[in-house]
């Protein structure tokens, strides 16, 4: 994986997590908005998200 790509996904993430600024939030939905698998990244890293937080009960703690 090349550093832009890291740095995409990374940018990705920290939108999926509601991270971002104004303007980088701006940047990534441009992002959505021009390339479908950009669009398609953000949906399969929501679903990892809601995966991972499945994982966990409501006081952070792992499901015996």
């Amino acid at each position: 994986m090349e550093i832009e790509e890291r740095t995409e996904d990374m940018l990705l993430f920290a939108y999926v997590d509601g991270e971002l600024d104004e303007d980088q939030r701006q940047l990534v939905e441009e992002l959505i908005a021009k390339d479908p698998d950009v669009s398609n990244r953000i949906l399969q890293i929501r679903e990892l998200s809601r995966l991972i937080k499945a994982a966990y009960d409501e006081d952070g703690d792992e499901p015996v």
